[in-house]
């Protein structure tokens, strides 16, 4: 079980990590997460970026809990995941009333491009996180 601040200097640590650093906080963010920690404070907390609307959302508790489960590299891969699958989702419903609603081919064919993009970016990440499991049972062993 990991602490908010372990997973803040996990992503610190972590190469594929970006960095933000401004007067009021330091955050590091991959594949659409984003940990903060801000100066005054030392207050630590996740932003999900993912998620629609004009303003970035804090983490639920239940994406706290994976990554104080998971911590940072693992937990984003997870969650990126579930993102991609929900997003697959809208998409093929998308799809599927395009195609009933009988809307022109151009429509139809960015959808299925958007699709396309999404499958390509999910099954990178899935290889990483396949990668990254194998190299801790390493580790253990």
């Amino acid at each position: 079980m990991y602490s908010l601040l372990d997973v803040y200097q996990q992503a610190k640590e972590d190469s594929f990590s970006k960095t933000i650093v401004t007067e009021s906080a330091v955050r590091y963010m991959a594949y659409g997460w984003r940990v903060v920690r801000e100066r005054k404070s030392e207050r630590v907390y996740i932003m999900n970026m993912t998620m629609g609307g004009e303003f970035y959302q804090e983490a639920s508790e239940e994406d706290y809990a994976t990554f104080q489960e998971l911590g940072w590299k693992e937990a984003v891969y997870v969650l990126y995941l579930s993102n991609c699958r929900s997003k697959l989702d809208k998409l093929e419903l998308r799809i599927n009333k395009a195609i009933v609603n009988n809307e022109r081919v151009v429509v139809i064919r960015k959808l299925k491009d958007s699709r396309d993009r999404i499958l390509q970016n999910f099954n990178k990440v899935k290889f990483k996180l396949n990668q990254n499991e194998k190299t801790i049972r390493k580790i253990s062993i």
